[in-house]
């Protein structure tokens, strides 16, 4: 009797022990997966010298403008360049950031629902950036992260109907 509850606690203390290294395993995992990703930087932990590659920034505070209203004084807008009569309208925020800090990119789009392609100039040609937005009810938003440095010159392109929006311009560095 004595031998087989000497074995019931063997096997428990097994059973334990497994258990333990499984959680261990899966907390161990979750913190590697949560510091490559970057979601333990915070919004206090980025500042204007560096934060961290994920970034924390908030997208902007400024609502898009609606049809049919006025639209806020140039002082009370992103940073944005003149519009092409495209119906694609893109602003930035902020219009300065630190290398690979988030930059926001928001929008609306008269075009209906599409796929855009955020796109830089570089050599004297628009090329597509790695990141897409989608339109839904007219608007879309996104943001990118680059480590060039120096102004960039960024803007929204619907390869679908071959529309361009206006330019925007943001400062790295």
């Amino acid at each position: 009797m004595e031998e087989e509850q000497g074995h019931v606690w063997g096997v428990l203390i097994k059973a334990l022990v497994a258990l333990a290294l499984i959680a261990g395993a899966i907390a161990v995992g979750t913190i590697v997966m949560v510091r490559i990703l970057g979601l333990d930087e915070g919004p206090a932990s980025s500042g204007a010298a560096g934060g961290a590659a994920g970034g924390g920034d908030p997208l902007p505070t400024t609502a898009l403008p609606v049809p049919g209203e006025e639209s806020p004084s140039p002082s009370q807008r992103p940073s944005e360049s003149e519009s092409p009569e495209t119906g694609l309208q893109l602003s930035v925020s902020p219009p300065q950031v630190g290398p690979n800090q988030r930059i926001n990119l928001t929008g609306s789009y008269e075009g209906g629902d599409a796929e855009l392609q955020v796109q830089r100039f570089e050599n004297g040609a628009w090329v597509d950036f790695p990141v897409t937005a989608s339109v839904t009810a007219g608007t879309f938003q996104t943001w990118i992260q680059t480590g060039r440095t120096g102004e960039q010159r960024l803007r929204m392109f619907d390869p679908a109907a071959d529309v361009a929006s206006n330019e925007v311009r943001v400062t790295v560095g």
